[in-house]
């Protein structure tokens, strides 16, 4: 399964309206387009590749190895996000060596986000959301996912002191679907150059890997 959104524009402070079209029907492949549209114009827009499961191949294949992470219910909680449960992993259970560039002096920029977080080599943690996308139902885990699958831009594009891009988009990229009630975010790859980024995060739930999100970035420091 891959679902795609592309941030196209800051929807305003207006009604809102969901326009959705199948593009593509077969016995295995799904695929459908949504657009979040206010005003007449486009503010989000959305894909979904949705594959039908079958039986795996008899010749094994290498897989990526479980994240080595404590369970969510070990860990505590970190209050500073608000709405959402973030449980962050502690260091010895990462699987990537994350180090982020020695500054003397940090640049003017925008403020910082992640807490703490903000070291690189703490990137992974445990989250979940109680956020309702409609009034009364709670959110599926799959739903939990695409909620809070944003995250993954700070997470990959923050430096220690602060947001200084802003995603244009994301593509969560999934194995099988999530169980559950907790994601959790694994930073595995920040590049830029030029003022623009790509950046990737490892996604699992408590049972294992579950596939990756990539997120596309361009600069957005503040002006002095």
């Amino acid at each position: 399964m891959r679902l795609s959104i592309d941030m196209v524009r800051m929807p305003p402070d207006a009604p809102l309206s969901v326009e959705t079209q199948v593009l593509h029907e077969s016995g295995r492949l799904r695929l459908v387009e949504a657009q979040l549209v206010a005003d007449g114009r486009v503010v989000t827009r959305a894909q979904c590749q949705i594959v039908k499961a079958g039986r795996q191949p008899d010749n094994p294949v290498w897989q990526s190895p479980a994240w080595p992470a404590p369970h969510p219910d070990t860990l505590e909680s970190m209050a500073h996000f608000g709405r959402w449960d973030m449980r962050p992993v502690p260091a010895g259970h990462d699987r990537f060596a994350r180090v982020a560039p020695k500054v003397e002096v940090a640049a003017e920029g925008n403020p910082a986000v992640l807490g703490h977080l903000a070291p690189v080599a703490t990137r992974q943690t445990w989250l979940k959301t109680a956020i309702e996308v409609v009034g009364g139902h709670a959110p599926s885990p799959f739903l939990m996912l695409v909620i809070t699958g944003d995250f993954a831009s700070p997470l990959a594009h923050s430096s220690e002191f602060g947001i200084d891009f802003v995603n244009t988009d994301f593509t969560i990229h999934l194995h099988r679907l999530p169980q559950g009630e907790w994601i959790g975010y694994e930073l595995t790859g920040h590049n830029s150059a030029q003022g623009v980024a790509i950046g990737q995060a490892a996604i699992h739930d408590v049972s294992g890997p579950l596939g990756v999100i990539v997120v596309s970035a361009i600069a957005n420091s503040r002006r002095r």
